[in-house]
């Protein structure tokens, strides 16, 4: 036989557990939620400087949706730009070197022009189709830069090109911290066999169908991070649900309360599990699957698989908390329904007796 488990009361549970520890455990719980691109930080701060040239590659999500065939014709019409359909991507890119004006991508210093200027600034010369800057435009809003100069080239050519000429193409805008959430880069260069490591990725070819399964990988991730996020807002909005159970022994929350914050849970858990983007294999790679491999590859690095199930358990562990809170209000519901009842038959019986007396 074990040694019986002493009972302890709920007030000397509550007693035992002070504020300064529910706080600290909340805030290891959060510090076990940091999403990828925290991650990502991490590594490039780590990261030994590149003894070889090396592309940016940048992903930003401020739109929930972008019309890929209308903005595909949009960009078939302006000068200096072409595009391609690739049926829920459209792969855009420019057809002249970036100069300098009110269209420029940055000034030709931006560029490995020359041996001489690469020499200089330490790096290995390309031509200018290695740093030509091209786009990757995904139904579901995300956008991948191959090439920009900068983060704030990335905005503003989204900001002018994008949000404002063809605003009529693109869904809703993101919250600012959403937007700041799915925001990611990496670096890469080329070299004989493809592989990712340390947020940077090599290419086999130049082939732009590798560097789409590339972004595709890339812009789930984003996706995923703006998931991850909601979660963490989710997570962040019940932290009070148990530490109040703990320390009073129930929850003051009304049953409207409660289901409006049951409602945001699944709108997060249906967006994530039933978001085709996110989940399906590309269509792309149903008619050419040469870098299929590469992009399963990345998405691996990425681990969006493992995320994704950690994302659902989150929401799973705050769905069960959602509903042991219902049933406690449901319970105190028919508990008072009870004396209500029983109220009401007391007063029938005094109202009885006092006719009785009367007469």
């Amino acid at each position: 036989m074990g040694t019986p488990k002493m009972i302890v009361p709920r007030k000397a549970v509550s007693d035992t557990i002070k504020p300064a520890a529910l706080d600290a455990n909340r805030n290891k719980f959060q510090k076990q939620s940091q999403p990828r691109k925290a991650i990502a930080q991490f590594r490039k701060k780590t990261r030994q400087q590149l003894p070889t040239w090396a592309g940016r590659v940048t992903v930003h999500l401020h739109v929930d949706e972008i019309d890929i065939e209308k903005v595909t014709e949009a960009f078939r019409q302006k000068d200096g730009w072409n595009a391609i359909d690739h049926f829920e991507v459209c792969r855009i890119w420019q057809t002249e070197p970036p100069y300098i004006g009110h269209e420029t991508l940055g000034t030709m210093s931006d560029w490995p022009m020359s041996d001489e200027e690469a020499v200089d600034n330490g790096q290995i010369a390309v031509d200018m189709t290695t740093a030509m800057p091209e786009l990757y435009l995904f139904s579901f809003g995300a956008v991948v830069f191959w090439n920009f100069p900068s983060d704030e080239y990335e905005k503003a050519w989204m900001t002018k090109h994008l949000l404002e000429d063809l605003s009529d193409y693109c869904g809703d805008s993101y919250s600012d911290a959403e937007i700041e959430s799915a925001q990611d880069s990496i670096s890469f260069q080329y070299g004989d066999k493809y592989s990712i490591k340390r947020d940077v990725c090599v290419l086999s070819t130049r082939d732009s169908g590798e560097k789409l399964a590339v972004s595709f990988a890339l812009a789930k991730s984003s996706l995923l991070s703006l998931y991850e996020l909601r979660v963490q807002q989710v997570i962040e909005r019940n932290s009070h649900i148990p530490e109040a159970m703990v320390q009073n022994g129930r929850i003051h929350m009304s049953t409207r309360e409660m289901s409006r914050e049951i409602g945001r849970l699944f709108l997060v858990k249906h967006g994530i599990n039933l978001d085709q983007s996110l989940i399906d294999t590309p269509e792309e790679f149903w008619e050419d699957d040469r870098f299929e491999p590469y992009y399963d590859v990345t998405l691996k690095y990425f681990e969006i698989s493992k995320r994704l199930s950690l994302v659902n358990n989150r929401l799973d562990m705050i769905g069960e908390l959602h509903n042991k809170i219902m049933e406690e209000n449901h319970t105190h519901h028919a508990v008072i329904l009870e004396w209500i009842i029983i109220l009401l038959i007391v007063v029938e019986v005094v109202l009885d007796l006092l006719h009785l007396g009367f007469y």
